[in-house]
């Protein structure tokens, strides 16, 4: 599946995010399938298939006809649409400054100093050059 990275940036609604949370977890489902999953109180089908039209209006979902129903897929990863959504907060919070952004997680007691060594760990590791000779 191919991801729409022009569409990363794109701001999705607190019910967009949570539909959008469901097909990432699926894959790809059809309306019903997304609806029967959600809790109650569930909102009508039809107000799940205005939302999923909508997401396909901003691009970030796509959908194949199987049938009568239309079986829908993302067009955004989750990745990319917390790397934008992240990379905004950063810019318009933040000033675009990654040390401010991750200094006022580390003061707000939001990450631990543990938490924090584990986080630079991980980035270090990412650093490393791969071994080409692994099999």
């Amino acid at each position: 599946m191919e991801t729409k990275t022009e569409n990363r940036n794109q701001s999705l609604t607190k019910a967009e995010l949570h539909l959008m949370n469901i097909l990432w977890d699926k894959g790809k489902a059809t309306v019903q399938q997304i609806h029967d999953v959600l809790a109650e109180p569930k909102p009508a089908y039809t107000t799940t298939l205005t939302v999923m039209q909508i997401l396909t209006k901003k691009g970030v979902v796509g959908f194949e006809k199987n049938g009568k129903a239309n079986v829908y897929h993302p067009l955004l990863s989750r990745e990319d649409y917390i790397g934008g959504f992240m990379n905004d907060a950063c810019d318009n919070v933040f000033g675009g400054s990654m040390r401010s952004f991750f200094s006022f997680f580390a003061k707000s007691e939001k990450i631990s100093r543990e938490e924090l060594a584990e986080i630079l760990k991980e980035m270090d590791k990412g650093d490393e050059p791969k071994n080409t000779n692994d099999k």
